[in-house]
């Protein structure tokens, strides 16, 4: 059992002379699993589900931001160096000065990723700190139907995570599963790259006129499928504003709005709360789209399993087809006149 531990935080922390590189006396790597960092893992599972953010909303939102970790662990040493690391600030292109930041956040980002996508999980947001400090304080993953997910994108900005036709052919994707993943037919997610800072923004077709207030600024005319029409005021809290549009989207398919066929002659499908498939890319051509399972294990590095399983919510029978409205929002949009 490996423990990234306070001797490792006080190696770490060893004084060096100014322009020499730090004498790293403990690796840390991603790739290596260590029980602390596990314990957790574990606790931010435990401590959410959909609709439990203080906003309510039908979005799971996995937080492994140094905050809620904080808040989880708040005399952990370790979180409190890791803090001290972000204060050293990025160079000129936004990278973090800290390697062990980068790595701290990369080990929960890709533990996470894979709880997630293995199970299949629908409407779940991956909330981690970023590893840069450009236009973006923290790195998001939102997972969903690609179809759902490119209107989302077309809203918010980001990026929509799927294949270029050289990828898909040097993986050796069949014909089927190529054109499942070009017409979005297939489970995937949606990240913050490229994200501005501030919410909403004047990005894509989403929004197109502003409006002065004076309360509360410079505020949005929101246009999306929902029936909230006008001016809207900002929200700059990412995962809160995501979770506003995404229960408006559902509420939008529930009602019977945006179901005309794209230009591929596909309708954007209801969200799910879990899914049959995701893809693996490393499998050989046509089995690509592997199954999901239901409970997740890791194999660790030191040979023990890591087991985490998760009830899914019990929809009420009245909501069992549209089973966003079992997670109503507990804040909405602030409309203006």
């Amino acid at each position: 059992m490996k423990h990234l531990c306070m001797d490792c935080v006080t190696a770490m922390q060893q004084p060096t002379e100014k322009n020499d590189a730090p004498e790293q006396k403990i690796e840390f790597s991603m790739f290596n699993d260590y029980d602390d960092l596990w314990q957790m893992f574990r606790a931010v599972i435990a401590n959410s589900t959909w609709g439990s953010a203080d906003f309510g909303g039908p979005v799971w939102i996995l937080d492994f931001s140094l905050e809620n970790l904080k808040k989880l662990f708040p005399d952990n040493p370790l979180l409190k160096f890791m803090e001290q690391q972000r204060a050293l600030g990025s160079d000129s292109y936004g990278l973090s000065h800290s390697e062990w930041l980068c790595k701290f956040c990369d080990w929960f980002c890709w533990r996470a990723k894979a709880f997630v996508e293995w199970q299949g999980l629908g409407n779940v947001l991956i909330k981690n700190e970023a590893r840069t400090h450009g236009s973006f304080s923290q790195r998001f993953y939102f997972y969903g139907y690609g179809i759902f997910l490119d209107i989302l994108r077309s809203l918010v900005g980001g990026r929509l995570d799927t294949w270029s036709d050289y990828s898909l052919e040097r993986r050796d994707f069949s014909m089927r599963e190529a054109k499942q993943i070009k017409q979005l037919t297939f489970y995937t997610s949606w990240n913050s790259e490229g994200i501005v800072r501030r919410f909403p923004c004047d990005y894509g077709s989403g929004f197109h006129y502003y409006k002065t207030h004076p309360t509360f600024g410079q505020c949005y005319r929101l246009e999306h499928f929902s029936l909230t029409k006008g001016y809207v005021v900002s929200e700059t809290q990412p995962e809160k504003f995501i979770t506003l549009i995404v229960n408006d989207l559902m509420e939008a398919k529930a009602q019977g709005y945006g179901n005309q066929a794209d230009k591929n002659g596909n309708t954007c499908p209801y969200p799910q709360l879990k899914y049959d498939h995701y893809v693996d890319a490393n499998w050989p051509c046509n089995h690509h789209f592997r199954e999901t399972v239901d409970v997740f294990h890791w194999q660790r590095d030191d040979g023990y399993i890591e087991k985490i399983q998760i009830d899914l919510p019990q929809i009420s029978e009245q909501n069992r087809e549209f089973w966003h409205r079992d997670f109503p929002m507990k804040q909405n949009w602030q409309t203006l006149e």
